[in-house]
């Protein structure tokens, strides 16, 4: 199935897990750095499959497809992974155009992980002051970049009219869009976008703009205590009663109950 658009509200994201990721394929447009305190993270970037070890780390760079799994056979729960997104705008100037650069291998191994880069690796946390994380984070780019070799890209991020559908639906999922308006943006048909839902998204529009619409719902539940009818607004639903089904169908729970199971989630 064609990768979504990972949709988060904060620019920056810190994650520390106590056990292995096992999600689908996807892209965002941030660039995502897996280390490896303990166990094995098994990645697949593109079309490469690589395991992540302990004191190693894996670069993900902007519009990069890539999914996370469970490695066969591996004690899920004997593993601590540190999770570093960063969208690229936050660093302004401070480094060159990551959305245009892709590392020619995305592995960093330990041997590479200088005394210094560590330090910042083992000092970063979730929850710290955002100034903090983000001190610790541009020293984190600063070794990542310098240890990785870089190339240009060749080609724009996203040249398949189905991929350009994802990006167009990322950035503008609060919008009211439609087969006609998507049709009428890309200069096609209303029935090949039915077709490119149904047979590459295996859903349709109306159900894919849903899930998108709930999942950055559900970030804004983590993130803030507005109501549920403002957060239902934000995220483009046109009510509060189509809000609770996809949240539902997305999430297995009401954004009521989501809420309450909050702290739940938040490992998730």
């Amino acid at each position: 199935m064609l990768p979504v658009y990972e949709i988060r509200g904060t620019d920056l994201t810190v994650k520390r897990n106590d056990y292995q990721l096992n999600y689908p394929e996807h892209m965002h447009e941030y660039i995502e750095l897996v280390y490896v305190y303990k166990g094995v993270q098994r990645l697949r970037i593109e079309s490469g499959e690589l395991e992540v070890k302990p004191g190693c780390m894996a670069a993900v760079f902007p519009d990069t497809v890539h999914s996370f799994s469970a490695p066969y056979g591996q004690d899920k729960k004997n593993t601590e992974v540190l999770i570093l997104m960063c969208a690229p705008k936050l660093f302004g100037s401070l480094f060159p155009d990551l959305k245009n650069l892709r590392p020619e291998n995305p592995l960093i191994d330990k041997s590479e992980i200088c005394p210094e880069f560590r330090l910042a690796l083992d000092s970063i946390s979730p929850g710290e002051d955002f100034d903090l994380m983000f001190s610790w984070a541009c020293v984190i780019m600063s070794y990542t970049l310098k240890a990785l070799s870089l190339s240009r890209r060749t080609s724009g991020p996203i040249e398949d009219i189905t991929y350009k559908i994802v990006k167009y639906i990322e950035q503008n999922f609060a919008e009211p869009i439609t087969r006609q308006s998507l049709a009428e943006h890309f200069g096609v048909s209303e029935c090949y976008i039915s077709t490119i839902f149904s047979r590459k998204f295996k859903m349709n529009l109306r159900s894919y703009l849903g899930l998108i619409r709930a999942e950055y719902a559900a970030g804004l539940i983590r993130a803030t205590n507005e109501s549920f009818t403002l957060i239902s607004q934000q995220a483009g639903f046109e009510n509060t009663r189509t809000f609770n089904r996809m949240f539902k169908a997305a999430y297995g729970l009401t954004p009521g109950e989501y809420r309450k199971n909050l702290n739940t989630f938040i490992k998730d």
